[in-house]
């Protein structure tokens, strides 16, 4: 649909502008034709998300089953990050820190994923493990929950209001009312009221109760899917999947009811006299009822010129299998999932695994890259608040963020590598053309496990395990057994070289 165009300054600005600028600058205000630009305030439809994710709603049941390969495979292959700080003190607390709470940070990356958002509070609570001790944590608050209230030049959070969702219940357990306790945290203080809609002794006793924030910061973070500037929220990966799930449940909601049908055919009779083959074929009660049973007939007593015949329908089969795979591919396409994630109900034909993992290990990064950010921010807020705690001065609550290799395991593939690479080496040594220095040098990069060839200023290297391993070798082939071994004076031959 094309609009009328504007004449006079105003179709003169509009058309300078462009047409994407006008839908999204509309420059008016109650005072004036002109207005700044507003950040777009809408929210993903989180319950639809988590209904398409869990494959709970009525409309997409059998198309959503595509939602949770797309977002369980980007939180399991970009996973829990590492962190590192200058100070050593700091640097094991926050690896412990991460290490305990790497569940909750790859269920953050799931909800933003899934949702858009998701917002994590780094708290100091109980310890439920260990009565008496504190502990810090993450707690992970629905989206819905949380208003953030943030500085219009910069950004930051100057407010944050969560609004907790709870149930009045009887003495029965019955539940007999809602209402929200509203948490209003600041960076110099935090308050915690009651609705209008709780009970009089929860609104009394939480009347006009203000309580000094101690850390001296929120500590929230808002982590969001696909930010973008002009937004204020995230989005969701299932937002442009969403007509592709109808589409494909429609599809096979049509296919399943349209094979019930064909799977029925009819019967068509050609009759001479339809009262005598009535008359052959059926008994007189079910003649007199009009309800004639064909299910336990075997055979039909015809006349000369009779004739019955089956009629059926062609199923549509081939075209409806057709449209499935495009819509397939195209939840392929939009998702920048691979096919292998989906499992192997649609077979896949286009690319092998190994070429699908170079678009999807570019997704995967430039998704690492944006949750950077705001996982810096937690880490940060954690060092802030843990120098409290220890009473401790660091420099900076920056710290430096890393992540594991993107290389999906595939363990037949790695040993034949490993085989093959072994055996060239082995040949390249026997040859002459490469030392054993420069072969273990090159094999450690296939075999963690390896330690440097020669390193005289360590407890162990690998040239020290290959003689032990060898003396131990020789010890059982000599029948010696394994007492107490701790390595032979003399070192063994490796391939003549001492």
């Amino acid at each position: 649909m094309r609009r009328r165009p504007a004449t006079g300054l105003w179709g003169r600005l509009q058309r300078m502008a462009g047409e994407i600028s006008v839908l999204r600058q509309m420059w008016r205000v109650p005072d004036g034709p002109w207005a700044p630009y507003q950040l777009d305030s809408s929210r993903v439809d989180y319950d639809l998300a988590r209904q398409l994710y869990r494959n709970s709603h009525e409309k997409y049941k059998l198309g959503a089953a595509f939602a949770r390969p797309v977002v369980n495979s980007v939180a399991g292959f970009v996973g829990a990050p590492h962190f590192t700080h200058r100070d050593p003190d700091a640097d094991i607390a926050l690896e412990a820190f991460v290490a305990a709470e790497a569940s909750r940070l790859i269920r953050s990356i799931r909800n933003a994923v899934r949702d858009g958002d998701v917002f994590v509070r780094v708290v100091y609570d109980d310890d439920p493990l260990e009565p008496g001790r504190k502990r810090f944590a993450l707690r992970l608050l629905p989206p819905e929950w949380v208003t953030p209230i943030r500085d219009p030049i910069t950004g930051g959070l100057q407010e944050v209001v969560i609004r907790y969702p709870v149930e009045q219940r009887d003495a029965d357990g019955r539940v007999i009312g809602h209402y929200h306790l509203v948490e209003t945290i600041r960076n110099d203080a935090r308050t915690l009221e009651a609705d209008s809609r709780a009970p009089a002794d929860v609104r009394e006793r939480l009347a006009g109760e203000s309580k000094e924030n101690p850390w001296g910061l929120i500590p929230v973070v808002h982590v969001r899917n696909e930010p973008e500037e002009y937004a204020v929220w995230g989005a969701s990966e299932l937002e442009p999947l969403e007509p592709f799930m109808r589409a494909y449940h429609d599809v096979m909601l049509y296919a399943v009811q349209g094979a019930r049908m064909f799977a029925r055919p009819k019967v068509r009779f050609n009759l001479q006299d339809v009262d005598g083959f009535l008359a052959r074929n059926f008994s007189e009660p079910e003649i007199e009822s009009g309800r004639l049973r064909f299910g336990d007939k075997e055979i039909f007593l015809l006349t000369e010129g009779e004739d019955v015949a089956f009629i059926t329908a062609d199923s549509g089969l081939a075209s409806i299998t057709t449209l499935l795979k495009f819509l397939f591919y195209c939840i392929v396409d939009v998702s920048e999932t691979p096919e292998f994630a989906f499992g192997t109900a649609v077979q896949s034909s286009k690319a092998s695994v190994s070429e699908q993992m170079v678009p999807f290990a570019r997704k995967i990064r430039r998704k690492r890259g944006q949750f950077e950010e705001p996982f810096q921010e937690i880490a940060g807020k954690f060092l802030a608040m843990w120098a409290q705690v220890e009473n401790r001065r660091l420099e900076t609550y920056r710290a430096a963020i890393d992540w594991e290799e993107i290389q999906p395991r595939d363990d037949a593939a790695i040993a034949q590598t490993v085989a093959t690479l072994v055996n060239g080496l082995v040949q390249a040594v026997d040859g002459g053309l490469m030392s054993l220095d420069a072969a273990s040098e090159f094999l450690r990069e296939f075999v963690p496990s390896m330690l440097p060839w020669v390193d005289p200023d360590a407890d162990d290297d690998e040239r020290r395990r290959v003689t032990r391993s060898l003396a131990m070798i020789a010890r059982l082939r000599d029948g010696a057994g394994l007492d107490a071994f701790e390595g032979a004076e003399t070192e063994p031959s490796l391939n003549g070289v001492r």
